[in-house]
């Protein structure tokens, strides 16, 4: 999870602001996503007093807000057909850095494989 963290970190530092900007609009869904979670996690983590969902709370609005900026970004930068490839190639990263994160996960918690330089 930390490598592709620090691949993403690097990814927007060296990029330009437009393209990191368009790196956010895997966040399209959010608002939706963060919903179901503030559903259902009472549920599945009693113990987490519900003060400690205030930031997905938050991030209701706030990711609303974020993606129509980051798209109105993406749409004005991205004009030619080249440069809609090349928005595509900064979300496919994105989107894959994402499923390294989620396999990284799956890996450690439910397949009980910890990564390769843990193992002895």
């Amino acid at each position: 999870v930390r490598f592709a963290i620090d691949a993403y970190v690097n990814f927007a530092r060296r990029a330009n602001w437009q393209e990191a900007a368009c790196s956010s609009l895997t966040e399209l869904f959010a608002p939706t996503i963060h919903q179901r979670r503030l559903d259902n996690w009472p549920q599945y983590y009693p113990w987490i007093d519900a003060n400690g969902y205030n930031y997905f709370r938050k991030r209701l609005k706030e990711a609303r807000r974020d993606v129509e900026h980051g798209l109105s970004v993406t749409l004005d930068y991205f004009r030619t057909r080249s440069e809609q490839e090349r928005a595509l190639q900064i979300l496919q990263f994105k989107l894959d850095v994402l499923w390294t994160m989620l396999d990284a996960m799956w890996m450690a918690y439910i397949e009980k494989k910890p990564p390769y330089h843990c193992v002895p």
